[in-house]
């Protein structure tokens, strides 16, 4: 598979993740579910239906048979890591006082952009290495 289709199957997966997300937190909280527990469920489903996705579209060819919970476990604690270089890199940005600190949108944005890069060559090498 060629990398540019990779890349948009990649983030085709993660439009689909946030809608899972966005939406089972918000039908949760309209139901009278408290935020945070609600963020916590709708994570969490965002993060199985992305390892699906991701492994039938971007990462097909790499990830051969059924799902695993040895494969799923590898994808989680990657996408730990993304999150925390997403937060970490958020929290130094808007520390920082600059324009960063004005508008977090931009902090947001370039954080996003760097964990999604290391989201996508975790996977790429980790998580959907491919083996011979």
């Amino acid at each position: 598979m060629h990398l540019s289709s990779r890349i948009l199957k990649f983030g085709l997966a993660g439009g689909i993740g946030f809608i899972v997300d966005s939406g089972l937190v918000t039908a949760l909280v309209w139901a009278g579910l408290d935020p945070v527990l609600g963020r916590c469920i709708s994570i969490a489903a965002a993060l199985v239906t992305t390892w699906l996705v991701n492994r039938s579209l971007a990462f097909a060819d790499r990830a051969p048979g059924p799902p695993n919970l040895p494969e799923f476990l590898r994808y989680a604690s990657a996408s730990l890591l993304a999150l925390l270089v997403n937060f970490g890199l958020f929290w130094l940005l808007v520390r920082w006082q600059g324009v960063f600190a004005q508008w977090p949108v931009l902090a947001v944005a370039l954080a996003t952009g760097v964990s999604m890069s290391v989201n996508f060559l975790s996977y790429f090498k980790v998580v959907f290495a491919h083996r011979q």
